[in-house]
């Protein structure tokens, strides 16, 4: 073989593998472009560097049925212009004042406070309500232990929270008010015996 038949070889090998690789870049090209187009379809239109962005849609949540509304089966006092007897102030007012303390009655703390309570004074004071009346003075010189309670639960944060809650609530300083009023005149008969 001459020279001539080498170099005619060589340029033809080297045109064939030209056209492999553009052949091979077209299909490459081709696939790409398919993925693109395949990508765009199916919502992934984002890219950064041409590397098609997954965008993660949040899922749809399930949603409950609607709760039909009922009316409270509770006494509502409306204001009027009438005002209340005496009677109906001191029921509203211990209304008031049971509805308060019915948030905390599932309180572990203030049950076990209001049950030493009720121990110490041989079941004269049931709740924190009885530390709040007009006879606290009475209650306290009767039975000294209270003090003693007291100081125990108010180490305790969560409770004296509870507490704080309680006597800063202004329902229940009314209320509380409303009682003492009440009961002023009973005190006073007994002062006078």
């Amino acid at each position: 073989m001459s020279k001539t038949s080498y170099v005619l070889i060589a340029v033809m090998i080297t045109a064939l593998l030209f056209m492999g690789a553009v052949r091979g870049y077209q299909f490459y090209a081709s696939q790409a472009a398919q993925r693109q187009e395949q990508d765009e379809t199916a919502g992934y239109a984002f890219s950064f560097q041409n590397t098609p962005l997954r965008l993660a849609l949040p899922e749809a949540e399930p949603v409950s049925p609607p709760i039909p509304f009922s009316v409270p089966k509770q006494d509502i006092f409306l204001q009027d212009d009438t005002p209340l007897t005496q009677e109906a102030e001191i029921q509203q007012a211990q209304e008031t004042l049971a509805s308060i303390l019915a948030d905390y009655k599932d309180d572990p703390t203030m049950k076990a406070f209001n049950r030493e309570l009720k121990e110490v004074t041989n079941g004269r004071a049931t709740d924190i309500v009885a530390l709040s009346g007009g006879d606290l003075a009475h209650v306290l010189r009767q039975n000294p232990q209270i003090g003693q309670v007291v100081a125990k639960y108010m180490q305790n944060q969560d409770f004296a929270k509870s507490v704080q809650e309680i006597f800063t609530n202004p329902q229940f300083i009314e209320s509380v008010e409303q009682l003492r009023q009440a009961q002023a005149p009973a005190r006073a008969k007994k002062a006078a015996k």
